[in-house]
């Protein structure tokens, strides 16, 4: 692991270890202001995979290609972000 890999893993252990590991991947990156990809490739590295709070998954099926979209990803992912949390406070 490159030294800049070692400081994402300590940031990430700073943050996660005081809520005992209670946050998701999604949480973590943007709590760092990090690429979620980043995130994950460090965390993986660290083999702290089963730690963190997963997310809910929904599985949808495409011609025969399962994938599965997390909602957290999805929403992190998105352009329309503000959107989908203008139509959320909206419909609450």
């Amino acid at each position: 692991m490159t030294p800049r890999g070692h400081a994402i893993a300590f940031r990430i252990w700073q943050y996660c270890q005081p809520l005992g590991w209670n946050c998701t991947l999604a949480e973590v990156a943007d709590a760092l202001g990090e690429p979620i990809a980043t995130v994950r490739a460090v965390i993986k590295l660290k083999n702290w995979g089963g730690r963190l709070r997963m997310t809910k998954t929904y599985y949808r099926g495409s011609g025969g290609n399962d994938y599965a979209l997390s909602v957290d990803a999805v929403l992190y992912g998105s352009g329309q972000r503000a959107v989908i949390e203008e139509y959320a406070a909206a419909a609450q």
